[in-house]
């Protein structure tokens, strides 16, 4: 059985451990209040104080013992009883920091600790703590206590000073003479690493007050400590329900600052990691441990490996971010596991979300301003999306090919900037996004047509695809020998899960097992995440050397095979490299491994008649392809002189002929320039310009 403690114990003891550890810092806020009002003390200080027994005491009655020991500060201050300060209490052990979902009834009244992911947040507001009513028939003054959880200002029952009830007299209120609390509401979720697959995360409420308010975001990873409280929902008239809606009086906060802090990594972990990091074969046993169940797909998994792990997040002098966070782009055929891979990244990440394009809107992703029910009454909340939630983690959107346009329009700022911006309702903000975007989408038919070029297959804008590091486009082709491995491979998976659900684990083929644990790499990534490489001389001339290379090959074709958009990729996948391998340095290995993953796919998307042209990717239309378009385009304009009705195909046939053009690459061009409104055909199969 726990001690009790009277209130004079209670005093005596925060006087004690005040005077012995606080004294400056509550004199401080003496001489500045209120601008500062608050002590902010862990729970730790109060055990090495007073042992367990006093601290526990505080954690179980916590409004009394929170009371007296601000009474206690008020005294030490030389103030009255209208000065408001506060003890915050923070750092609450683990048996007291719980999952919302662990939340149970008796916990309320309680001092505990929730982690969780902001979701929506209000505006700051003043909240009326004490109302002052004067009486109109002998002007004698009453002060209201307001209760805390009502939206309804309560009144004076009758004049404290004439004994007049309130019918009796008019009581009217005193808007100067009230006291007023700044106040804010929250709303936190469970975050994506503390749930099982297919559950949804649930939420709790938080009430800020006073100096508190103000200090985060939606999406911002946080402990709220307080006391559980609750009310009973309203049912008919001001009848009361028996049950009751949960929220939380927010006493302080922990803002979570580090990536990945919510991993907890033991000694023995880092340990295992450290030496599963020196093996020579850690990239192949990493890139390997990704969905062992899809056969082969080496090079996508290879790309995902770096992806997991991320370049380095930089602050340049004038203040100005670079990300670090890899995108990734998979544009396949149906049936070749995009959404597998998808869900597996997502899942194997410490901060992954998954979220399909074709039922999710730009605000769902990004960020909305929405109006919520709040106290009684509809107020505008800033709530989060996937790709703020997401914040240093991955985002896998399926289906982005699903999306309407202007719902991917609202992607841009946050794959490139790495924030999100909302101006609405007079909501002006900017979210933190700093997350890897994988995506996932179909090509333009449903399926690759091999005679025509891979990118122009991708039904997506260029000015979104020029935002991701990699593009993989997979492929279903016949092909005897791969067909039968892939036959085997997937009547082994199926085999293998009829044995365990046999219960006959032991006879499951090894192959299909990942060599590393999703626990462990997770673990193992959070561990990784906490290295920033830098780059040696030598990985920055491998890179320079490669880029200048790829560069001048394009002088001789007038292409442009790579732009400096590249060359920041390649510097994001050396980094990953070196993350994966926890080297505090990006050497030559690590370059020559992102030079190959980023040649993989050039070579298949950013390819035209074998030579490099990334205009393919930033703008849909290749070199060569923009300059027969400009000399179609001269010799229709020229020949209008002579068939003002439109130039018959033929002519225009003959005169591209005469160019050194052949009869099919100009057809081919024609079809192009008649589907994206650059000529039309007037009559016949004669074309004019628009």
């Amino acid at each position: 059985m726990a001690k009790k403690y009277v209130d004079s114990e209670i005093r005596e003891n925060f006087k004690d451990f005040f005077e012995e550890k606080y004294s400056a810092e509550i004199m401080k806020i003496a001489d500045h209040y209120p601008d500062e009002m608050s002590l902010r003390v862990s729970y730790e200080e109060l055990i090495l104080h007073f042992g367990d027994s006093f601290p526990r005491f505080l954690l179980d009655h916590p409004k009394r013992t929170f009371q007296i020991a601000q009474d206690v500060m008020r005294q030490m201050m030389g103030e009255d009883d209208g000065t408001d300060v506060k003890l915050r209490l923070d750092g609450l052990p683990s048996p007291r920091n719980k999952g919302i979902r662990k939340i149970r009834a008796n916990d309320l009244t309680k001092f505990i600790a929730i982690d969780g992911l902001v979701r929506k947040v209000t505006e700051v507001r003043p909240r009326i703590s004490k109302a002052m009513f004067q009486c109109l028939r002998c002007g004698g003054k009453t002060l209201v206590d307001q209760e805390f959880s009502s939206h309804v200002m309560e009144e004076p029952g009758g004049c404290s000073e004439c004994g007049k009830d309130s019918s009796k007299s008019k009581m009217i209120y005193l808007l100067e003479e009230s006291q007023f609390k700044n106040y804010q509401n929250i709303e936190v979720q469970e975050t994506p690493e503390g749930l099982r697959g297919g559950d949804q995360p649930q939420r709790l409420k938080g009430w800020i007050e006073d100096d508190l308010v103000g200090q985060i975001s939606p999406g911002d990873r946080i402990t709220i400590n307080g006391i559980l409280d609750g009310t009973p929902k309203s049912i008919r008239g001001n009848a009361k329900s028996r049950n009751f809606d949960i929220f939380m009086r927010v006493n302080s906060i922990e803002v979570k600052e580090y990536e990945y802090d919510e991993v907890e990594l033991s000694e023995e972990d880092r340990e295992a990691i450290e030496k599963a990091a020196k093996e020579h074969d850690i990239f192949q046993k990493v890139y390997s441990s990704i969905a062992p169940s899809i056969n082969k797909m080496d090079d996508e998994k290879m790309g995902l490996a770096l992806q997991l792990f991320g370049g380095v997040r930089k602050r340049l002098p004038d203040e100005q971010k670079i990300r670090g966070d890899i995108h990734i782009l998979m544009v396949g055929d149906p049936g070749t596991a995009k959404s597998q891979l998808l869900r597996y990244i997502a899942d194997l990440s410490p901060r992954g979300m998954y979220t399909s394009g074709k039922g999710s809107t730009g605000a769902g992703l990004t960020a909305a301003a929405i109006k919520d029910e709040v106290m009684g009454e509809s107020r505008w909340i800033l709530e989060a999306g996937t790709l703020v939630l997401a914040d240093k983690g991955i985002a896998a959107i399926d289906e982005l090919d699903k999306m309407r346009s202007e719902d991917r329009s609202s992607m841009h700022e946050a794959m490139e900037q790495q924030t999100i911006s909302v101006a609405k309702a007079g909501i002006n903000a900017r979210l933190n996004s700093r997350c890897a975007l994988l995506g996932a989408a179909n090509p333009k038919h449903g399926r690759f047509e091999t005679h025509e070029n891979i990118f122009r297959q991708i039904d997506l804008p260029s000015p979104l695809i020029s935002r991701f590091d990699l593009i993989f486009a997979i492929m279903d082709k016949p092909d005897k020998d791969k067909d039968l491995e892939i036959a085997r491979h997937i009547l082994k998976v199926h085999h293998s899960g009829e044995l365990i659900m046999n219960e006959r684990e032991m006879d499951v083929d090894k192959v299909l097992e990942p060599y590393f644990t999703k626990e462990f790499m997770r673990k193992y990534i959070a561990h990784a995440k906490n290295i920033s490489p830098i780059m040696t001389d030598e990985c920055m001339q491998k890179i320079e050397d490669f880029f200048m290379d790829i560069r001048s090959s394009g002088m001789d074709t007038d292409t442009i095979p790579i732009t400096a958009r590249q060359l920041e990729s390649l510097v994001r996948l050396s980094e990953a490299s070196a993350r994966l391998h926890l080297r505090k340095k990006v050497i030559s290995e690590d370059a020559e491994r992102a030079i190959n993953v980023t040649r993989y796919f050039l070579n298949q998307v950013a390819s035209s008649d074998g030579v490099w042209d990334i205009d393919l990717v930033a703008s849909g239309i290749s070199q060569s392809e923009r300059t027969l378009l400009h000399e179609i385009t001269n010799i229709i304009r020229e020949q209008l002189e002579f068939y003002e009705e439109g130039v018959p195909e033929d002519i225009i046939l003959e005169k591209a002929e005469e160019k050194g053009r052949s009869k099919t690459q100009v057809k081919k061009e024609l079809g192009r320039m008649s589907r994206n409104g650059t000529v039309y055909k007037p009559s016949g199969n004669k074309y004019n310009l628009t």
